[in-house]
């Protein structure tokens, strides 16, 4: 009954901090709590940090997941949770343009794998897990000047039980066979990638470095779109909290973001990995929560 008292009072608390609708407060009570506690009894009997991927599509709430998780389970369970975001990971902006010259013009926009750096993602996973690693330095990118900072979070490792989630909306996402390749899912791909190149180095990304990465993952969960016309929606309501925050945060006030046309060409890119999470990562998660249009759970599916 306590702890319930407290998952109570932290969620209202958190909700409120993050102007977060009675959906998420829903969500959380019916699903989240428990899968918090489902996490700290893992990471309990694990004999270093617990890694934890979290999937989702734009917009999907994964972020908000994440952060909420992560906060909790420090307060109510005890239990150190730390995020990385795999956003925080994109290539530099040069970096992406110098890779547009070489492959293909398509990866001077981040988002696909391809377009992290996926060294530096893997040396930070590699640092958790390390019992000799008191700090672990993570980079910080910019969507709204899409670039990376100068910034470095520097997070610090203790003795306690430890959840590293690993969020992120290509997370877990396996390649794809030779014939969903070879036929454009898309008239944006028809037109701009009718000869394959594009989506070919980003699935041979995933069978190379990425899933290097996601090898390390234990448990994998996901927030399962309805649709990919959702994450539009969601996408660019994601755009106006981005420019929202900034300009409250003492930004400029003439930042104003993606507009509504540009944030649809934006997601075409996510387009073919999006149905391909939606159709095959259910099988390969532990935990699956299927999502309405508005984010509210309907069903749960837990495996073993």
């Amino acid at each position: 009954m306590r702890c319930n008292i407290k998952f109570k009072q932290f969620l209202e608390n958190f909700a409120q901090a993050e102007g977060l609708s009675d959906i998420f407060r829903t969500n959380a009570t019916r699903y989240f709590n428990a899968y918090a506690c489902r996490l700290s009894e893992l990471a309990v009997v694990h004999e270093r940090p617990l890694i934890v991927g979290i999937n989702g599509a734009q917009g999907s709430g994964k972020s908000t997941l994440s952060d909420y998780l992560s906060q909790m389970m420090a307060s109510v369970l005890d239990i150190d949770c730390h995020v990385v975001s795999i956003d925080d990971f994109y290539l530099t902006r040069m970096e992406r343009q110098n890779l547009a010259r070489s492959i293909h013009p398509l990866l001077a926009t981040r988002g696909v794998p391809g377009t992290h750096d996926c060294d530096r993602l893997r040396d930070a996973l590699a640092a958790f897990i390390d019992p000799k690693c008191t700090t672990v330095e993570l980079p910080v990118f910019d969507k709204l000047a899409d670039d990376r900072t100068n910034l470095v979070r520097k997070i610090q490792m203790s003795a306690k039980p430890t959840v590293i989630l690993l969020e992120g909306w290509c997370v877990g996402i396996p390649p794809q066979g030779q014939l969903a390749l070879s036929v454009p899912v898309s008239n944006f791909e028809f037109t701009h990638d009718n000869g394959g190149t594009w989506r070919a180095y980003v699935n041979d990304q995933l069978k190379g470095p990425y899933a290097e990465i996601f090898d390390r993952i234990d448990r994998l969960s996901m927030l399962r779109s309805p649709s990919f016309e959702s994450v539009f929606a969601w996408r660019l309501e994601q755009e106006s909290r981005l420019v929202a925050r900034r300009q409250m945060g003492g930004g400029h006030a003439s930042v104003t973001g993606m507009s509504a046309s540009e944030v649809a060409e934006f997601i075409e890119s996510f387009r073919r990995l999006t149905y391909h999470a939606i159709e095959v990562l259910p099988e390969l998660s532990a935990d699956v929560w299927e999502l309405q249009a508005d984010r509210c759970i309907v069903y749960e599916r837990l495996q073993s």
